[in-house]
């Protein structure tokens, strides 16, 4: 008999919601293919944590067949609600990076967010940066004038500092692509800590100098494992910060790792100040 939403829920930051303000949050779905999606605990808990956001960046999705990001959306709009996906491509385009090829997934609820036009993985045939490209697409919200394109990354993990720092290229790349916007965000799975990437390093990055606003500080906890590790990050640019809300946190809404070995973490922006 399959077990019915018999996942512990430990909520110990609650998502606040507020208007004139828009919600927008990180979610490594740890190897997120059919297995998981045949767990309809799992997939219902899922659900109802992207249903706590207004656009949540996905990574880690894992099916060549491509079925399971649509089996995740009809999860999520299950109880009536209408959210809407953008897919990337698959990612690991080079040779040597198509054995830890995945997708990126941005869901987003289309009563206060719309997408601007078409997403983009980050071109890597010269310098071969990223195991997985970074995925940008550019959305709205709804009740505001806030437009901003989102960034969304899995490094690998063995090569977390370069990918890290080469997130700055990236940045200039998004720039030069939507040239009439200037609000950027850089948001996934940096592993951006512990035995991966250390303080000082990630201090002296372009990526962290004046232009750049780090969201998630290098000693919060964002993974379900013993040790205190800040994986996951929301990186902004500096005309960004004037959106922000100032409220951001590290959503531990489960304990089970069925789920993932990640948590949400998510930001709030103001809809209205561009």
């Amino acid at each position: 008999m399959l077990r019915a939403l018999a996942i512990a829920v430990l909520v110990f930051s609650p998502v606040p919601s507020w208007a004139g303000e828009i919600t927008i949050a990180t979610f490594n779905i740890q190897i997120f293919g059919q297995t998981k999606a045949n767990k309809p605990d799992v997939m219902a808990m899922l659900a109802s944590i992207v249903r706590r956001y207004d656009l949540v960046a996905v990574q880690e999705i894992k099916d060549s067949q491509g079925k399971v990001p649509g089996l995740f959306l009809d999860a999520v709009n299950a109880d009536g609600s209408a959210y809407a996906m953008d897919i990337s491509p698959r990612t690991g385009l080079q040779d040597d990076d198509r054995p830890s090829q995945e997708q990126y997934g941005y869901y987003y609820d289309t009563a206060t967010i719309e997408r601007l036009g078409d997403g983009a993985l980050f071109d890597d045939g010269v310098g071969d940066l990223f195991q997985r490209e970074p995925y940008a697409a550019r959305f709205k919200s709804k009740s505001g004038s806030f437009t901003f394109v989102l960034i969304n990354i899995h490094t690998r993990p063995e090569s977390a500092i370069p990918e890290i720092r080469a997130l700055f290229d990236v940045m200039l790349w998004a720039q030069a692509r939507w040239p009439d916007e200037d609000d950027f965000i850089a948001l996934g799975d940096f592993n951006a800590s512990c035995n991966y990437a250390t303080d000082l390093v990630l201090d002296n990055m372009a990526i962290h100098g004046a232009d750049f606003r780090w969201i998630v500080p290098h000693d919060a906890d964002t993974n379900l494992s013993a040790r205190q590790c800040a994986y996951d990050r929301i990186v902004m640019t500096l005309d960004t910060s004037l959106d922000f809300a100032s409220e951001w946190g590290v959503d531990r809404a489960f304990t089970d790792k069925r789920v993932s070995d990640h948590w949400p973490v998510w930001g709030q922006f103001h809809d209205d100040r561009d």
